[in-house]
């Protein structure tokens, strides 16, 4: 005997998978068997990479994922004019002075913190082995806010000092994990003087042996996507005239303006210039 839902199912042709239908004469008619799981899998895989294909390379593109090397805590601005090979040990220097004078021993620094007893002996004795070791993580040699508008001579002047500098600071123990210049922003009235002081600097670092390692430049007040668009194709026409190698020359986004949050469409505007900068993109900096 078969039910009338199973009566319904064999006269149009369907069956349970894998279940044992009877007939009307009594005959038993197997249903069509269950397909292989790991074949089934692996065909909707094969169907799925091409469906989604544009996706994953867009993924790739746009999102590479974690660079692997460390990021640094801080950044340390210093006036082109006013920097030399020994900025850091300075600024090292006179911090371990003031440590010195107002935090000598664990338990005054967690008084005067308002730590108290939560800061120990350990954590105490690393921060005075870092502000020996390595006291600035990145330093950004500045010709703008920091710097101001000078005559085009003495800007030179400033940014031959800095290359000069980045060169020295490289090469001294405990140097910061990167290090590069601030140039003024790519706004019309200061765009010329930025591309001038950015070629200016990768010029003659390369002519000093070659970029730092760690080298990045900051893109202040940028007030729209097609500014960071337009500093990664500068960047990738510096590499080609001084043969650097594609994607050497990065740079930071520096996120000080209204237009940087929200764009006049109200769409992030932020968002869309991490992509603008067609993965040279370093750090935004707020």
């Amino acid at each position: 005997m078969v039910s009338a839902r199973q009566n319904r199912r064999e006269s149009h042709g369907f069956h349970q998978p894998g279940v044992a239908v009877h007939a009307r004469d009594g005959t038993t008619v197997s249903g069509p068997s269950r397909p292989d799981a790991a074949a089934l899998a692996a065909s909707l895989a094969d169907d799925l990479d091409r469906t989604l294909a544009e996706a994953d390379r867009e993924l790739r593109n746009g999102y590479p994922g974690v660079l692997g090397s460390r990021q640094p805590v801080h950044t340390v601005y210093v006036p082109a004019d006013r920097a030399h090979p020994d900025v850091c040990r300075d600024w090292g220097a006179q911090a371990l002075a003031l440590l010195d004078r107002y935090a000598p021993d664990v338990g005054r620094a967690g008084a005067v913190t308002g730590l108290g007893d939560a800061l120990d002996g350990a954590a105490y004795d690393a921060v005075r082995a870092k502000l020996a070791d390595q006291p600035v993580e990145d330093l950004r040699l500045d010709v703008e806010d920091g710097y101001g508008h000078r005559p085009d001579a003495e800007e030179d002047a400033a940014i031959a000092s800095a290359a000069q500098t980045l060169t020295l600071v490289a090469a001294t123990p405990g140097r910061p994990l990167r290090s590069g210049v601030r140039i003024k922003s790519f706004e019309a009235p200061t765009r010329r003087r930025a591309l001038r002081s950015l070629t200016q600097l990768v010029e003659a670092l390369v002519a000093a042996g070659g970029l730092p390692d760690g080298l990045v430049v900051t893109l202040p007040k940028v007030t729209s996507v097609a500014q960071v668009r337009a500093m990664a194709l500068a960047c990738e026409r510096l590499e080609v005239e001084y043969a650097l190698p594609a994607g050497r020359l990065r740079f930071e986004i520096q996120v000080e303006t209204p237009q940087a949050i929200l764009a006049a469409d109200g769409t992030a505007a932020v968002a869309a210039m991490v992509h603008a900068a067609a993965g040279r993109c370093s750090a935004l900096h707020y």
